[in-house]
């Protein structure tokens, strides 16, 4: 399976396709995890929004988390996508974030414990393909 790599912007991205050249020892991919599409991925920056959304099926660096919803069908993705990099959420995260500066982590059984609110699936498919419209605007505008 192809390699990812988690990015802040794009979320998972094929390791050979983001622009830096990245070495790992092949060898150590059987370690790796496997990630799907509609999952995120939790990683290094998680306390700034560093929960990559996958568009993309491969394996990525076994120090990340990877993270589905337990009922998927009843979650959109894309909705969930700008929650986790919101301002109110990343807010949030500082409570049960832990460390120094850049040095911060996020305890996934810390996160889990986060209540949160949320619209029925359907709002939160309006949403999600709301915004997703409006940034591929403001891509074709820049």
């Amino acid at each position: 399976m192809p390699v990812l790599s988690a990015s802040q912007e794009l979320g998972m991205v094929y390791r050979d396709q983001n622009g830096i050249d990245i070495q790992h020892d092949k060898k150590n991919e059987t370690s790796y995890k496997r990630v799907l599409p509609g999952q995120f991925v939790i990683h290094l920056r998680s306390f700034q929004g560093g929960f990559a959304y996958s568009e993309v099926e491969g394996i990525t660096s076994p120090a990340y988390t990877v993270m589905s919803f337990k009922n998927s069908s009843e979650q959109y993705g894309l909705f969930w996508k700008h929650v986790f990099k919101s301002e109110r959420f990343i807010k949030r995260l500082e409570t049960i974030t832990y460390g120094i500066r850049d040095g911060r982590s996020i305890s996934f059984s810390d996160f889990k414990s986060l209540i949160l609110q949320y619209p029925s699936f359907s709002e939160q498919k309006l949403i999600g393909d709301s915004i997703a419209v409006l940034e591929k605007g403001i891509t074709l505008h820049q």
